[in-house]
């Protein structure tokens, strides 16, 4: 082990340190100190002569003089305000004084320590030390200007350093940026503390923020406090006012006593994102995304890149069957169309209202729902069966409720086997989902188109674990609308970007077939890797048998070669005299895709040239192939799928509110970009920046010299930031805080060791005969005496 080495530092080398500069803490600004006779002490900043304010002198108007006596106070590293005047019988202000903001005396507050009192006692240092530094400024006759009467320089405090002078009151101010940057902060569901680090990370230093994270958390608070009563009212009125702005926006409310109980909006992309994909909707309500506690239930649909699309939205008090038949109403109200298939959970209110208002959509239970619950249904099971691959019942389970290829008659015969196998026939939970089976088994959906887009209501359990990254439980109403529209435009944003990319990026060709080239030119990048797949099946894994002609029929028998024995007898015919041919005949798959496992054999198929959904497409493109058809014909197309079914201009519009703030909004964003350039163009030349921050200096002055300096008032600036005003008269009550169906008491679970100390503490049982606490005397065994 290495021993310790000694250093020898001398008396001198200690004082030399701690006389450096750099060691010492910062010092008080440049002051001279005056001694009284009493011992009482006096300090007067030493400032530049430029700033030094000279009794006599004209400093123009008021708010002239103000500004004179604010950059001295900056200087000289102390806070001042404004105290009284002095006006004429006119109303004309003839003086005026500004004070340090340390005059004045604390004021006396009695307390006694021996009294107890529920009231906390506010633990703060007095600021106020009887200063009297100040300056008065008196009207010259007959003029606005004023001149400087009076100028007291002496303090009776220490002043601050100049390296805490970013501490002081004037720059603790917040500007403008820092009040909107926490505002989209809170809009993006980052709270004050963590906006204000990253917005001092951004500025390089906190040193350079106006306000500290207190000042941010204030600020917060205001913005809540200034929402607070009006919220619902608020919030109505905002999305009122945009309807009149934006074409194609629907908004509608409901009210209980006087107090909201619902909401529901679709915008005009929404409606266009219905209107294409409208086959497969699923919603599901979601919670704690709002103090309220206001249910929140958004409808998802699949687009044309196979990604999650909210096609309209919703808040609900309850959810009763009740406030979901409104919402539908209002659904219906909007869209006008029904859905071809609506995907949800087991919720029975929702059923209930699905089934009284939708008449021709489809309604799927969502088979994971049901799926996860099995296993706990099955644990009393009693397998009568030997053989060993028939005793995993999960397996055979899956294999009947899973697939889709199979009829309803097969489906009920394979069921009641499985019942019959396993002794659950007479299981409740199982007799039910039997007797529902037509909202929940893909057999009894083979009808529906794109019923196979979607079978749980993973989609809704998705886009709700999405919007979770914009809402917090906390936040009030404005707020929650704010974070929906940011997470649209987040959504949007997607959307647009692969639209670029399907038409920038063009996708490996992996054979030298027209059709496949089309196909890339017409689907989407996302559906055509699908398709493709499909073309080089036709191309490697068909071959054709023989063909037969029939009047003006062809039938053609197809020759597949698979990794397992699969017979099948579908037939299709290829109607040469009409398109009715050409429909989809109906035919059927039985279930006869379990066959032997005897490998790469050749079996023959006869198939249409649409394809039924249930043959693999390969089939029909190999008769396109074979038939030298170089594009998919039109009518096979389905338009879902195309990739120019969204209009751009439309997806990219931010006109949420009304047509000026775009217009505003966009002068301001390419301002800060060109300010941005210029400085990225600049670099580290130190001169040039120099010279560029005296260009934009003197810009300033010429805008405060056209602009007149205007003062908001704090509630002037946040009804700007949230885009409406604060209403005169309340006509919508805020919903109270409503609970979520399930949820148990209001009281939190508690720990094992507060559960002890609550016991320790209940009245403990004594028996008088025996003296033990476990009972009293009447359930004692002990004789009594």
């Amino acid at each position: 082990m290495e021993p310790e080495r000694e250093y020898d530092i001398s008396d001198e080398d200690i004082n030399e340190i701690q006389n450096d500069d750099d060691y010492n803490s910062p010092k008080a600004t440049a002051t001279r100190k005056n001694e009284t006779p009493g011992g009482s002490l006096y300090y007067a900043p030493i400032v530049d002569k430029l700033f030094l304010p000279v009794i006599g002198h004209n400093y123009g108007t008021l708010d002239q003089c103000e500004e004179m006596y604010r950059l001295y106070a900056y200087h000289a590293c102390f806070d001042i305000r404004k105290a009284g005047q002095k006006t004429a019988k006119s109303g004309l202000v003839k003086q005026k004084y500004y004070l340090c903001n340390k005059a004045g005396t604390p004021k006396e507050v009695y307390f006694d320590t021996l009294q107890e009192t529920k009231k906390p006692i506010r633990k703060s240092n007095m600021e106020c030390t009887g200063c009297r530094a100040k300056v008065r400024f008196d009207r010259v006759y007959g003029t606005d200007t004023f001149v400087l009467a009076d100028f007291e320089e002496q303090h009776n405090h220490e002043l601050l350093p100049i390296e805490y002078r970013h501490l002081s009151k004037k720059e603790r101010q917040m500007r403008y940026a820092e009040k909107l940057f926490v505002y989209h902060s809170t809009v993006s569901n980052i709270g004050p503390t963590k906006a204000y680090e990253v917005y001092s990370n951004m500025k390089g230093s906190e040193k350079n923020v106006h306000g500290t994270v207190i000042d941010f958390r204030n600020w917060k608070r205001d913005l809540n406090v200034f929402i607070n009563a009006t919220d619902s009212q608020m919030l109505v009125n905002k999305m009122e006012e945009r309807k009149k702005y934006v074409p194609g926006f629907s908004f509608e409310y409901k009210l209980e006593k006087s107090q909201l109980h619902s909401i529901f909006w679709a915008d005009e992309v929404a409606k266009c994102n219905y209107k294409e994909f409208s086959d497969v909707i699923s919603f599901d309500a979601t919670y704690r995304t709002n103090r309220y506690n206001l249910k929140f239930v958004p409808f998802t649909g699949i687009d044309n890149h196979r990604r999650c699309v909210t096609v309209a939205a919703a808040m609900i008090k309850d959810e009763t069957a009740e406030s979901y038949k409104w919402l539908l109403n209002c659904f219906m109200k909007t869209f006008g169309k029904e859905p071809n298939m609506i995907v949800t959970d087991q919720d029975k209110s929702m059923a209930i209202a699905i089934k009284e208002v939708f008449k021709t959509a489809k309604h799927r239970l969502c088979m994971w729902h049901i799926m996860r619950k099995v296993p706990s249904k099955i644990q009393e099971a009693n397998p009568n069966i030997e053989d060993k691959q028939e005793k995993d019942f999960k397996k055979r389970f899956d294999k009947i409720v899973w697939n889709m290829y199979i009829e309803p008659t097969v489906f009920e015969e394979k069921w009641e086997k499985l019942m019959d196998d396993f002794s659950l026939k007479n299981d409740s939970w199982f007799k039910y989902m039997f007797d529902v089976r037509s909202s929940w088994i893909p057999a009894y959906f083979i009808e529906t188109e794109m019923f196979g887009l979607m079978r749980t209501t993973s989609r809704s359990e998705s886009e709700n674990a999405f919007f979770s990254h914009f809402t917090r439980s906390a936040s009030n109403l404005l707020t929650f609308m704010d974070g929906f529209e940011s997470a649209m435009l987040k959504q949007r944003s997607k959307q647009e970007s692969l639209d670029v990319q399907t038409i920038k990026k063009n996708p490996k060709l992996l054979t030298l077939l027209r059709i496949e080239k089309h196909a890339s030119k017409v689907y989407t990048n996302t559906i055509f890797l699908i398709i493709q797949q499909e073309i080089v099946a036709a191309l490697y894994k068909c071959s054709l048998d023989k063909m037969d002609k029939e009047e003006y029929t062809e039938i053609f028998v197809v020759k597949e070669k698979l990794e397992k024995r699969k017979e099948c007898s579908n037939e299709g015919k290829k109607n040469e005299g009409s398109n009715e041919g050409k429909k989809d005949e109906g035919s059927s798959m039985e279930d006869k895709r379990e066959g032997s496992n005897e490998e790469k054999e050749f079996f023959k198929y006869k198939v249409l040239i649409t394809c039924d959904w249930l043959i693999h497409q390969f089939h029909t493109f190999f008769i396109m192939k074979n038939d030298n058809i170089d594009e998919i014909p039109e009518k096979y197309i389905m338009r879902r799928w195309r990739r120019d079914i969204i209009p751009p201009e439309l997806r990219s519009r931010r006109n949420r509110y009304g047509n000026e703030n775009i217009a505003v909004q966009n002068s301001i964003n390419e301002i800060t970009s060109v300010i941005d350039d210029c400085v990225e163009l600049i670099g580290q030349d130190e001169t040039m920046l120099q010279v560029l921050l005296e260009k934009v200096k003197m810009v300033k002055k010429e805008v405060e010299a056209q602009v007149p300096k205007q003062f908001k008032k704090k509630d002037d600036v946040i009804q700007e930031m949230v885009g409406v005003s604060k209403p005169n008269s309340l006509d919508i009550q805020n919903p109270p805080v409503g609970r979520y169906k399930g949820c148990g008491k209001d009281k939190r679970l508690m720990s094992g060791k507060e559960k002890g100390i609550l016991e320790s503490k209940k009245r403990k049982i004594t028996c008088s005969n025996c003296g033990s606490h476990e009972h009293n005397c009447r359930g004692c065994d002990k004789d009594k005496r």
